[in-house]
């Protein structure tokens, strides 16, 4: 892959990259799920899809970097239907997980996280996963310099579960995977940010809806744990 990096133009090298980089994080965080392979019956059906869709996700966005940095946008452009349609099957599949997850609560749900916290967070994520993607796709044809930088947030934005299972596993670390995909995310921009010497509206726009998604998630679930205990007090 290095060699040929250096025969790509400074900003299809930077797409590229973080495709790569995000692929690796999927695959660290996932690695502790390995044993599950061999006994995949030891899973619902429902989660067996919403592995499959979430790497197919993935793949397809590393996949959709490569025809571009080679100049073959019609195949880019191609495979972008497909990638649409996927997003939304991600988005109704994380959905439905998300709420069986809720229901079966324990060890379906991330370690250390409260269970009004745990679904704000996941349908606030995924509202703003559709958002950006929903936007990246309108404008796509028109102004493709937005369309690749919403793309490139939207798919960090489902970095969470990976990043909090690699936390969990393999490190000491005492901060939470939103925190870390922040951090990420906001890396991102600024090397992209140093590498135009602007900091690109897209980015702007897109950045802060996905920074501003966890306190707005946090506020939701806070509202409902007050609301729920004005209920009871009432009753």
């Amino acid at each position: 892959m290095n060699a040929h990096l250096t025969r790509l133009s400074g900003d299809h090298r930077y797409y590229v990259a973080a495709a790569a980089g995000i692929i690796t994080v999927v695959l660290a965080g996932f690695s502790i799920d390995m044993p599950l392979l061999s006994h995949p019956r030891s899973v619902s059906a429902l989660v067996r899809l919403h592995g499959v869709v979430m790497l197919a996700w993935i793949a397809v966005f590393f996949t959709q970097a490569l025809p571009v940095a080679r100049d073959r946008v019609r195949l880019h452009m191609r495979l972008g239907i497909f990638g649409a349609v996927l997003a939304l099957i991600v988005v109704v599949a994380d959905t439905s997980t998300l709420i069986v997850a809720c229901r079966l609560g324990g060890h379906h749900m991330p370690p250390g996280m409260p269970r009004s916290l745990f679904p704000a967070f996941g349908l606030f994520n995924l509202l703003t996963f559709a958002i950006l993607v929903g936007t990246a796709l309108t404008v796509r044809r028109r102004l493709t310099d937005w369309h690749k930088r919403l793309m490139l947030l939207a798919a960090i934005l489902l970095l969470d579960a990976a990043l909090a299972r690699f936390i969990g596993a393999y490190t000491s670390w005492s901060i939470d995977a939103s925190t870390l995909r922040n951090l990420l995310m906001f890396a991102c921009i600024a090397i992209g940010t140093w590498r135009h010497r602007r900091l690109h509206p897209a980015f702007v726009v897109g950045g802060a809806l996905a920074f501003a998604n966890d306190y707005v998630a946090s506020w939701a679930a806070g509202t409902a744990a007050r609301a729920k205990s004005a209920a009871a007090v009432v009753s």
